[in-house]
Order: structure tokens, then sequence, then C-alpha cells
């Protein structure tokens, strides 16, 4: 009975891995992206990099285990509806008011700790961020807001 229950379950793993789900785009060439729009600091951008582009990016960078379901599925869903809170891809073709809501946004999130995900920074630890580090995107984001209204 035990031998028939594996066999099952073995096999429901193989069938799911050929469940069509489509992979968000990676695009490397992005002329509306915020880093290069905009006067980003380098230790900014070396934080957003690590911390944010991964889901807040056309630049998504997908490691092997994103190819195996059902782990496909929570990752490309994580990153389509991350890209449609923000992209950072897509920066320069918003609104001014829009970006004055996501620097405000990404201030308070990142200062509470809400980003980046726990779940992603167990797998990442690139995109842990420590207190001066959210300081500093918080200072920059706020930053960034002032200019946006100058």
């Amino acid at each position: 009975m035990k031998k028939k229950i594996i066999i099952i379950l073995i096999a429901i793993v193989v069938l799911i891995q050929f469940y069509p789900m489509e992979k968000p785009t990676v695009t490397i060439d992005n002329p509306n992206d915020l880093l290069v729009t905009s006067k980003v600091p380098e230790n900014i951008s070396k934080l957003l990099k690590n911390a944010c582009y991964d889901c807040h990016s056309n630049e998504s960078i997908f490691p092997w285990y994103s190819n195996v379901a059902p782990v496909k599925w929570m990752l490309y869903d994580h990153i389509s509806e991350a890209r449609e809170e923000l992209n950072f891809s897509n920066w320069n073709s918003l609104e001014t008011d829009d970006k004055a809501d996501i620097l405000d946004d990404i201030s308070s999130m990142v200062l509470e700790g809400e980003m980046p995900i726990k779940g992603y920074t167990i797998l990442h630890s690139e995109a842990n961020l420590s207190e001066a580090d959210r300081e500093l995107i918080a200072t920059w984001a706020d930053e960034m807001l002032d200019l946006i209204y100058e």
C-alpha cells in the first residue's frame, strides 16, 4: 500500500511539471528603468538591485528551482504581482503622482521591514537590509519625492 501511494505521489509531481505557466519576461535593456533615467547614488542602486530588482523589475534572475512546479507557480505569480505594484523598469513611463506614491510606499515599507519579504531574504542573503540600509533607502526615497515636486 505504501509503495502504491509513493508511486502515485511521484506520478503527480512529474505530471504537474507539464502544467503550463507563463514565465515573467526578462529584459536586460530597459531604457525607462529608474537606474537609467534617474541619478541614483551608487550605494542606493546596489541596495535596490540586491533587495528589490528580482521581483520589482524586468531584470528578474530565476534560480534553478524556479522551473520546478509547484514552486514556479508561486514564484511566477509573486513576481507578476510585484511588477504590477512597482516595476522599476517602467519608472520613466509613470505619471508624477504615481512616482510620488511609490516613493512614499518604498520609504514606509522598507523602514517598517515589510520589504523585502522574509521568504525572499531567506533564500537571498544579499537582500537582507540592515537598519542603516533601510534608513539609506528611505532617506533617498524621501529626497526623490521632494525632487519630484520641485
